[in-house]
């Protein structure tokens, strides 16, 4: 028996390809017009942002006029709102709205987990950007200020006094944030020494795998051209902590199936969460998890999102650490990486589906050891000057 999909999705091939896999099953696809090339084989609805909820429902019926819907999937940060809008018009099972919002709003979210006594900074949420002095009120200075839905690091500025604010924003520095139009959070800063993801495969409940990793550097202070890191060492005793809280995150948002990102601080207080994504990680920490444990997020993300169960990994994990790296795709590059001790794969940017971008994948004896690979590599790309 067919099953059939309504995906919410942008430019994410992966998933495509996960799905394809699968002769049983039928996908029809809520997207975005300029992504329309990538589904011409699909029955297709197009929003103009999945935002705009009015624009989704309208989709949401056109699809489910060429018959019933067993599953719908959001591929994206952006859509998982809407996929919780669709399940509850259409009477498909899984996430509802609010339990979206809980993945994805980013006050809902820690809301939620400081109810449960999880480890969040102190948080407010301002209306505009006029009122982020009020809400540091209660933060306490300096804060990082974001929208409420985002995805990455897009639109998030780290301010350290109320003067300071007033200037950049009178001299129009937060203009981005601005257009947005969303409320914006306002948190305190956390003084940490490292930055962490754990990733995990959610089946019924309950976490099926899960794995901790360490960024090289924090994504907010290195270039999305060279973000890097390596698979944790998972005895130590940080990374216990760490999969002890993404096995409470997981619970207290009640998610029922899904792949999820969790990121978090390393402080001297112990970890501190700072957000979690309902969707496999980006910058190729996807790719990084095959070479490691022999499992794709991906693939696994479609399982658990159609119901089936997770794969049983295919062997022990990697004995060497595992480490990746984004670099640009600059003439002659690749070849003299992939020439480098260790370097397991270079993909190109139609490899990887991400323009001008090289990644970066090797094995390194220990993570003192990975992280001179990385900074070997990017030296290659960026030499000094």
């Amino acid at each position: 028996m067919t099953r059939q999909v309504l995906l919410l999705n942008s430019d994410k091939p992966e998933v495509l390809r996960a799905l394809a896999r699968r002769p049983d099953v039928t996908v029809r696809v809520m997207t975005r017009k300029v992504y329309a090339d990538l589904y011409r084989d699909h029955e297709t609805a197009y929003v103009d942002s999945f935002a705009d909820l009015t624009q989704v429902e309208q989709a949401a019926y056109e699809l489910a006029a060429h018959g019933p819907v067993d599953h719908v999937i959001a591929a994206t940060e952006k859509s998982v709102v809407a996929a919780g809008l669709v399940r509850a018009l259409l009477g498909v099972p899984g996430p509802g709205v609010d339990q979206s919002l809980w993945a994805t709003h980013k006050r809902a979210m820690k809301d939620r987990l400081r109810a449960a006594g999880l480890p969040v900074t102190d948080y407010a949420q301002a209306a505009t950007l006029s009122d982020v002095p009020r809400a540091a009120e209660r933060t306490g200075w300096p804060i990082m200020i974001k929208p409420v839905f985002g995805a990455a690091s897009k639109c998030t500025y780290r301010v350290d006094s109320a003067a300071e604010f007033t200037e950049r924003h009178r001299t129009g520095e937060f203009t981005d944030l601005a257009e947005k139009r969303l409320p914006i959070q306002v948190e305190r800063l956390v003084r940490f020494t490292h930055e962490y993801h754990c990733d995990g495969v959610v089946h019924e409940g309950e976490v099926a795998h899960a794995a901790v990793s360490r960024y090289y550097l924090p994504p907010l202070r290195i270039t999305p051209n060279l973000n890097s890191g390596y698979v944790a060492d998972q005895k130590d005793e940080f990374s216990q902590k760490v999969l002890s809280l993404h096995h409470q995150v997981v619970a207290t948002l009640a998610l029922p199936a899904g792949v999820t990102h969790l990121e978090i601080f390393r402080t001297e207080a112990g970890p501190v969460i700072g957000e979690v994504a309902v969707r496999p990680g980006g910058m190729g920490i996807s790719r990084m998890w095959w070479h490691a444990f022999g499992l794709d997020l991906w693939e696994e993300f479609a399982r658990v999102s159609t119901g089936e169960p997770p794969s049983h990994p295919p062997r022990t994990p990697h004995p060497a650490t595992i480490g990746r790296t984004r670099l640009p795709a600059l003439p002659g590059l690749r070849e003299r990486v992939l020439m480098m001790p260790g370097v397991l794969e270079v993909l190109t940017p139609e490899e990887c589906a991400s323009p001008s971008h090289l990644e970066a994948y090797f094995e390194a004896p220990d993570e003192r050891s990975a992280e001179r690979v990385i900074a070997d590599l990017h030296r290659l790309a960026v030499p000094p000057a």
